[in-house]
């Protein structure tokens, strides 16, 4: 199965790009495991809202050595696997070195785009092996800007290797109404969030994009298949922070 990375130094919007895909990944009915290893835990404590499909799965991971072992249980359940890489360099070091992509969100403002060009040469200059195969930059919360700002953004990306993806993420409060409210924009309602009919055709079209670069199709569920579950006991965090053990579940 496809692992993907989303990721940038110095720059935020890494959860809320994250849980979308996730959410898109699994609309098409793919089981997801969503790895939080964010520095913030937002994406376990949005899991813990209802609403939450039974299809994503989450996982907090709270050191960047943690990772492999995760993704591996991902692989071994046939799972589309996301890593929510956070800011932290070590963490996004070691999942672009996991993943088949790796996805740098990006807000049009030169503090962001400089991140995301730092981001991309990070990951461009790794050792072989070390390197993701593919390297996307999504734009996101995108709203007009004045155009001296826009070139200052353009210049900054000009350096980037990355491809930089036509469709992205419009500034919309549907993207940020499931961390409040649970659930996500396919189960949320109109009188919870407004333009959720625009976030989904967003969604839609940056996971579009993204398949077309080369992200794997998902792989649909089966009801006959048997899909292997982390083991019981760990979705109780609390017992692996007193044992001093390497996850916490959510």
């Amino acid at each position: 199965m496809t692992v993907l990375m989303v990721g940038s130094l110095r720059s935020g919007g890494t959860t809320t790009l994250a849980l979308t895909l996730a959410a898109a990944v699994e609309r098409l009915g793919t089981e997801v495991l969503l790895i939080d290893a964010a520095r913030r835990p937002d994406i376990v404590q949005w899991s813990a809202r209802p609403g939450c499909p039974r299809g994503i799965e989450v996982v907090r991971a709270t050191r960047s050595d943690q990772l492999e072992e995760l993704v591996h249980l991902g692989r071994r359940g046939r799972r589309f696997v996301i890593i929510d890489a956070g800011v932290d360099e070590a963490v996004l070091a070691e999942a672009a070195a996991l993943s088949a992509m790796s996805v740098i969100p990006v807000r049009f403002s030169p503090l962001s785009a400089s991140a995301a060009s730092e981001t991309d040469a990070m990951l461009r200059q790794a050792p072989a092996g070390r390197a993701p195969r593919r390297r996307a930059l999504v734009a996101t919360g995108i709203t007009p800007i004045p155009s001296r700002i826009a070139r200052q953004v353009e210049r900054d990306l000009a350096n980037c290797g990355g491809f930089r993806l036509p469709a992205g993420l419009g500034l919309r409060a549907a993207f940020e109404a499931p961390f409040l409210l649970g659930g996500t924009i396919y189960n949320l309602s109109d009188a919870d969030a407004p333009g959720l009919a625009s976030a989904r055709q967003d969604a839609a079209a940056v996971l579009s994009e993204l398949e077309m670069f080369g992200l794997r199709r998902p792989e649909p569920r089966t009801e006959s298949r048997n899909v292997f579950r982390l083991p019981a006991e760990w979705s109780r965090p609390e017992r692996h922070v007193k044992a001093g053990g390497l996850y916490q579940f959510a």
